[in-house]
């Protein structure tokens, strides 16, 4: 009872700390503001930044594109399946890993709350991943045959997902510092360590789960590229977490392991549902063509528009940190420029794909090439939102953000769904269906999003006024 009361008084006061507007900082050192330049997309500071950040991820694709004609060379057919496969569960497996409490560290406030944050998110990394250990053991044990083909990648999947989940959360701490020469860095730094890796566990007796074990080292490589220029942080992960402070710590935070975390898990579902419509719609051809779509303009496309929400979202959660009554201004004044800079590429793509595809690709890509017409405007929708995706999650909407997540699944499927029950049999219409769809559940979120910002925007302007 007495911990219950403690606990409950400590939770209180850190709402009402965070719910205080600290004195702005001169416009020189602010993140935005009517009078700040530095929330501007395209002047010096923030256009900087995103090229930055682009820079870091344009130079490890281009690592890894250049070592892939050794890998295989080095790798058979079987090496580079077991290692699709790897990666297919792994990019599920990792939302598990800390359940999104690190998304929780771009919010919270410096000092002993954060610090604690920081050792409850590493530590469940940690445990969740000899949880998962232990599962794959005992089905191991249970039921032989079933793991048998993928022995392999079983038992290295815990060990993978404690250090992809360390790095998905030292991923943030830079984000956070608005540190975005690290977070460059650190991608470069994981396909470097993944190349390398790839090429030494080519010459030992694991190649069959070697790709595995680089893409371990890789990440690994990238975490310690983080930490070496963190200073001291390490100390402060190992440092002894009470019990009390363990389970404080968990229910401060707790939206963020019971909303942002299924909704992460439907974004990676919604995303997924369009390729595998079109291989049920109508064949295997007609998914190819869509998949150079998909690989070709939505996937870069998806790179800048992160590295666009990277800076976005460090901006931004500095700004809800320090000076909540610009946060609005700055989220409107950052969507009408995303806007402006996606429309004229979003026209000319639109333009010139029909012959600029089958030219560059082959005859054979004829359909790819209608089928952009109708994705270049996905694709500037996408660009758009995804840039400021984070947007409630950063401001502490997280039940919001779920409601749309959940919304936008169940309305993709509904609308694929629809197009199999009434058997319509052109691709293009049904690009067209996935385009409205899109448009329509992304301005939901926009609109969502902007009405969220302003209303913290007005609470804070009037806590201002009252403290005045």
């Amino acid at each position: 009872m007495a911990f219950s009361t403690i606990s409950s008084s400590r939770f209180a006061k850190e709402r009402q700390n965070e719910r205080t507007p600290r004195t702005p900082r001169p416009c020189c050192e602010q993140v935005a503001g009517e009078n700040c330049p530095y929330f501007h997309i395209w002047r010096s500071g923030m256009f900087r930044s995103i090229l930055t950040v682009l820079s870091g991820s344009v130079i490890a694709q281009i690592i890894a594109v250049a070592v892939l004609p050794i890998l295989t060379r080095l790798y058979d057919a079987e090496a580079f399946g077991r290692y699709q496969i790897y990666i297919s569960i792994l990019n599920i497996a990792v939302m598990f890993v800390a359940f999104r409490y690190e998304v929780a560290l771009l919010s919270a406030r410096p000092g002993r709350v954060y610090e604690n944050l920081l050792k409850l998110t590493f530590r469940l990394c940690i445990w969740t991943s000899m949880v998962a250990l232990l599962v794959a053991g005992a089905v191991d044990l249970l039921i032989p045959g079933v793991l048998s083909s993928l022995r392999g990648i079983v038992f290295f999947l815990p060990v993978a997902m404690a250090v992809a989940g360390i790095y998905q959360m030292l991923t943030f701490l830079p984000i956070r510092d608005r540190n975005y020469g690290l977070s460059a860095r650190s991608k470069i730094f994981q396909s470097v360590g993944f190349s390398f890796g790839a090429l030494g566990f080519a010459f030992l007796p694991v190649i069959g789960v070697g790709l595995v074990l680089a893409d371990v080292f890789g990440r690994a490589f990238g975490a310690i590229s983080v930490l070496f220029e963190s200073g001291k942080l390490w100390r402060t992960l190992i440092s002894p977490l009470s019990f009390s402070e363990m389970k404080f710590t968990a229910i401060r935070f707790q939206k963020y392991g019971l909303l942002t975390f299924p909704g992460t898990l439907l974004s990676s579902l919604s995303a997924a549902v369009a390729p595998f419509a079109f291989l049920a719609l109508f064949n295997l051809e007609v998914a190819g063509q869509y998949s150079l779509l998909e690989r070709f303009i939505l996937m870069p496309v998806g790179v800048i528009a992160a590295a666009v929400s990277q800076v976005f979202t460090g901006e931004l959660s500095t700004l809800y940190r320090t000076n909540k009554k610009d946060l609005n201004r700055a989220f409107r004044r950052s969507l009408f420029q995303l806007l402006a800079i996606g429309l004229v590429p979003t026209v000319l793509g639109m333009m010139l794909s029909p012959s600029l595809v089958p030219l560059v690709f082959g005859a054979d890509w004829t359909m790819a090439g209608k089928l952009c017409v109708i994705g270049f405007p996905i694709a500037y929708v996408r660009f758009v939102a995804t840039a400021l995706t984070m947007t409630l999650v950063v401001i502490d909407r997280q039940s919001l953000q779920f409601s749309w997540e959940v919304g936008r699944f169940l309305f993709t499927l509904c609308v694929f769904g629809g197009l199999g029950w009434v058997g319509v049999d052109n691709p293009n219409t049904v690009m067209v269906w996935y385009a409205l769809a899109t448009a329509v559940t992304y301005a939901i979120h926009l609109l969502l999003a902007d009405r969220a910002t302003r209303l913290v925007s007005l609470q804070a302007a009037e806590i201002g006024k009252t403290t005045l």
